[in-house]
């Protein structure tokens, strides 16, 4: 006796596709958003965060021994004194006379080219996030005029 065709898909089998098509769709959209917003500057938030939670440099510590704040992120407030150097792949080395409650100190900084749409002229106040690199360098993670 000949067997029966199957009466096609189950409901099961259609619900597995359904939320496999599902999954595919908001995995693709998350990584879009990740990409998309590395590309496109919207990562900026991450690092519009560090501005409330930095706290202020320690001049003294950082003038005595700047490689013990490696890696750290600090809020420093000052006057441009001028630009040292510039180079279009690394951006620009600034002095820096920066200011806490007890001194005023010149402190080289590095501008990454990320920041090339912010006019920085000598003789500007800004506040600045920064990060103290791994050979003791201020690197700039956020600029406020």
């Amino acid at each position: 006796m000949p067997r029966r065709a199957s009466s096609g898909a189950n409901v099961g089998m259609i619900a597995g596709i359904a939320a496999a098509i599902l999954g595919f769709i908001v995995v693709a959209a998350l990584l879009f958003r990740l990409i998309a917003g590395d590309m496109f500057g919207g990562g900026e938030g991450s690092k519009a965060s560090y501005q409330g939670n930095a706290s202020a440099l320690n001049l003294m510590t950082y003038r005595d021994n700047g490689n013990s704040l490696r890696g750290n992120v600090y809020r420093v407030e000052g006057k441009v004194e001028e630009t040292l150097r510039w180079t279009p792949d690394r951006g620009r080395l600034i002095s820096f006379e920066a200011n806490d409650a007890t001194m005023s100190i010149p402190v080289p900084i590095l501008v990454p080219e990320d920041f090339s749409n912010i006019n920085i002229e000598r003789g500007s106040e800004l506040d600045l996030v920064v990060r103290v690199d791994r050979d003791g360098t201020l690197v700039a993670e956020s600029i406020d005029q």
